[in-house]
């Protein structure tokens, strides 16, 4: 190259002798151009080299220094876990996504004796009666096809039934009599756990907790071995003001599912995001980042899976604001599904989108027979920064509430499939 440069130079020079100002003018113009092209090159080459090696960074970094860990990072060390609370409900709707790891059926009834409860004053128990469907056992045979596993939801909501449940050894060995009779009938490989009391526990009920998780884990290990535990808790649990003891339980068990949602609700006084990952005690009364940070210092990030909602809360309010006044006893429940059908009428029910900063959120407004909706969900983009976050700080993966809110769409499969999933993986190798 360097030779040929030097041939082209002599040729000029040689030629036009009469013209030598001119000449040098030119030959230093094209000299000029032609260390430009070469560092252009070498720009370019440098730039594919830096990306190809390193992601591009989380839109989320500049909101947080995430200085609570260690090593931060885009590169997951794990495999992330996608695991679906499939609510008895939405059995007939669901459809099962290639992304999925854990279907968790939800769920039966814990009784206050220990029993799980399958008769109710209605009849039989809804949560029984249609995991004995056809529907189900459909469902489970399309889970384990792609070699994916298929958990248990035992629930116990009511604190009289917890209080008693918990202080009663009897009552404990009738739960694990009967979870054997139930995993013995059916392909449950796993068992979750959802005691959620409202209110403050005692210090006693929250050791009282724990020593059942304890047991409970070292009977699955005794039996079987092969069934993995998780125990749901609420984001909030992190204070330490629930019936969870954090550091002990995560000894016990494979999962904790951090219930990262329902910030805001259905009795909210204000609209607001329902899984607002920013914002903190200055916009909300707190956010998921500020309780992660606090479950990461007591239980390995690999242990956590992040509760991530395919589904909002929607209220009537006093104006389009963002962050409106609502009305009493106008909040419901806003699916994907359902979000999507206000979407596509834009023009009916003059439908106006927004984008809250702080929480990481969308939201909508809409006017229906002359009153005014606010209706916060989540989108593609925020579930992608959710999958961000559960990237840099490494967690064991997510758990979606709930299979069938996202009614025929793919869309949020596709940001999964894309920031966290191994089936692009699989299919690839």
């Amino acid at each position: 190259m360097q030779k040929s440069f030097r041939n082209a130079l002599s040729f000029f020079e040689d030629s036009k002798s009469d013209k030598k100002p001119k000449q040098k003018t030119w030959l230093g113009a094209l000299k000029l151009g032609f260390l430009a092209f070469l560092t252009l090159i070498l720009a370019g080459l440098l730039t594919i080299w830096w990306f190809a090696e390193e992601p591009l960074e989380s839109p989320i970094s500049s909101l947080t220094s995430f200085s609570f860990l260690r090593s931060p990072t885009m590169k997951p060390k794990t495999e992330k876990v996608v695991y679906g609370f499939l609510p008895y409900w939405n059995i007939s709707k669901v459809a099962i996504q290639p992304e999925l790891t854990h279907l968790s059926y939800f769920g039966l009834t814990i009784g206050a004796d220990g029993s799980l409860i399958t008769q109710t004053e209605d009849g039989t128990e809804p949560g029984f009666s249609k995991m004995s469907s056809d529907d189900f056992l459909v469902l489970t045979n399309q889970v384990a096809a792609q070699d994916a596993e298929v958990e248990l939801v035992l629930a116990q909501f009511n604190a009289d039934d917890i209080t008693s449940f918990l202080a009663n050894e009897k009552a404990q060995e009738n739960l694990l009599t009967s979870l054997d009779s139930v995993l013995l009938a059916y392909p449950f490989t796993g068992v979750n756990i959802d005691v959620e009391l409202n209110g403050s526990p005692t210090e006693k009920m929250r050791n009282q907790f724990t020593t059942f998780i304890q047991k409970l884990n070292q009977h699955l290990d005794t039996k079987y071995g092969h069934i993995t535990l998780s125990v749901d808790m609420y984001a909030s649990g992190a204070e330490g003001t629930n019936i969870w003891d954090i550091e002990a339980v995560g000894k016990e068990v494979d999962y904790i599912v951090v219930m990262a949602y329902d910030f805001h609700r259905r009795q909210s006084s204000q609209a607001g995001p329902v899984a607002p990952l920013f914002g903190g005690k200055d916009v909300w009364e707190n956010d998921i980042n500020t309780y992660l940070q606090m479950f990461v210092e007591q239980v390995p990030a690999q242990k956590i899976l992040l509760g991530v909602p395919f589904y909002g809360y929607e209220w009537q309010t006093t104006s389009r604001d963002s962050r409106s006044h609502t009305f009493p006893n106008t909040g419901a429940t806003a699916s994907y599904e359902r979000v999507q059908e206000l979407l596509k009428q834009r023009d009916e029910l003059a439908v106006e989108e927004g984008w809250n900063e702080d929480a990481l959120s969308p939201f909508i407004s809409y006017v229906e027979d002359g009153e005014i909706y606010v209706v916060y969900y989540e989108n593609s983009r925020s579930i992608s920064y959710k999958l961000d976050y559960v990237n840099q700080l490494d967690l064991g993966g997510i758990a979606i509430w709930a299979l069938g809110y996202e009614g025929s769409s793919r869309e949020l499969w596709e940001v999964i499939n894309k920031k966290i999933s191994n089936t692009v993986q699989t299919q690839t190798n």
